[in-house]
């Protein structure tokens, strides 16, 4: 029934995936929106004429859910302008603050209720209600559960953290819905202080939820590590490409459905230049059109049939078995002139190691290789911690 739905206002084949991405989040924050202001005044009118403080903060959250849902339209609506000459990386990463927005009114509608619900908790009143309004009440929460269930079909449908984030507000809506309706039930059989106890527990889910959707935006906009699978295609599609010996170094930028990936690839130092640029070429186009990233690579020459590239190659490898703190090792070169006998290459380390474990690292494998290959200076890079 969903994906009926989305295809018969927003049909696929028409659009671009990028364009098409947009308009499903604009469109469902316009059936958000409808659905939350219909839901919003059935919720205040009988809240204000049962006094239940419960369903007026429910009719609140509800409220809320009408400012958000309006959020997300902003949200992708900025999302879809192109790149500028103020932001070269398009507006993606609006979706992520207008996430962030959506969870700062969470937690502030739920703590502007829990002194509202205290308050009611002292000073309880008997709430009697008519049983069609218990009705009405039941069948909201069969709407916003519906509605969240929608709201998450598209997330998936389009990889939003946005929508899911609505779909948690819709889910959030209906739970403290049901609460409110058996505080409304409790009362006509005669138990006051339900309804302050509803009126807290809402006020709770609200700032649970505010949090828990604060932290996914915020690690968005600082910047979260790529998936590991996400690692892991990379390197099968660059090294597909014939002449591609290694892949490292790679970095993952995202802005919302942008992503923006560099790798560092390596090939035989006998290549000619036209000849390593036709492999670079070849990595690119097969990234973006398996991945539909933006990507980048960089050429790193190497020896692979120097004998003492082997050698030094098999000591690495043996080692980071043993060496845990040694996620990857690359561009293993040896320079051997008249003046210079220098082993260089370059490893990554596993992320979340301290400043001082990483040198104590550098120094310790450096000593290593010093004992096994006497008379060669060491020279190790250690790439950046955003690079795997």
């Amino acid at each position: 029934m969903f994906e009926y739905l989305t295809n018969k206002f927003v049909p696929e084949q028409k659009e671009s995936s990028w364009a098409y991405r947009n308009q499903i989040g604009i469109f469902q924050g316009w059936v958000s929106t409808t659905v939350n202001l219909v839901l919003f005044i059935f919720k205040l009118f009988i809240g204000l004429m049962t006094g239940a403080v419960s369903l007026i903060a429910d009719a609140i959250h509800t409220l809320s859910d009408v400012i958000t849902s309006l959020i997300v339209i902003w949200g992708f609506t900025q999302a879809k302008k192109p790149a500028d000459m103020g932001h070269p990386y398009g507006h993606g990463r609006a979706e992520y603050i207008a996430t962030l927005i959506i969870s700062i009114l969470l937690c502030v509608a739920g703590i502007e209720f829990i002194e509202t619900a205290v308050h009611r908790i002292q000073n309880p009143i008997l709430i009697i209600s008519d049983w069609w309004m218990v009705i009405i009440l039941g069948l909201t929460i069969i709407i916003k559960e519906i509605t969240a269930r929608y709201a998450e079909f598209l997330s998936s449908k389009i990889a939003s953290g946005l929508l899911h984030a609505d779909a948690w507000h819709h889910r959030t809506d209906a739970i403290s819905s049901v609460l409110v309706l058996m505080a409304l039930i409790a009362g006509n059989f005669g138990y006051p202080s339900i309804d302050g106890w509803a009126g807290l527990f809402v006020a709770l889910i609200l700032i649970y939820t505010g949090f828990d959707i604060a932290r996914d935006s915020v690690d968005d906009l600082i910047g979260k590590p790529p998936d590991i699978m996400e690692l892991d295609a990379i390197r099968e599609i660059a090294l597909s490409v014939p002449g591609a010996l290694g892949v490292h170094d790679i970095s993952v930028h995202s802005y919302g459905h942008d992503r923006f990936v560099n790798i560092h690839a390596e090939i035989n130092a006998k290549k000619s230049a036209a000849e390593a640029h036709d492999i670079s070429e070849e990595i690119e186009s097969r990234l973006e059109k398996a991945m539909g990233v933006e990507p980048t690579v960089h050429l790193d020459p190497v020896n692979p049939d120097d004998p003492l590239v082997k050698e030094v190659r098999s000591f690495l490898t043996e080692n980071k078995k043993l060496d845990d703190r040694i996620t990857g090792i690359h561009d293993i070169r040896v320079v051997n002139t008249d003046n210079h006998h220098v082993i260089l290459f370059g490893i990554n380390i596993k992320l979340g190691l301290s400043q001082k474990e990483t040198v104590i690292c550098k120094q310790e494998l450096t000593a290593l290789l010093k004992q096994k290959f006497d008379g060669y200076e060491i020279n190790i890079k250690v790439s950046a911690s955003h690079q795997f």
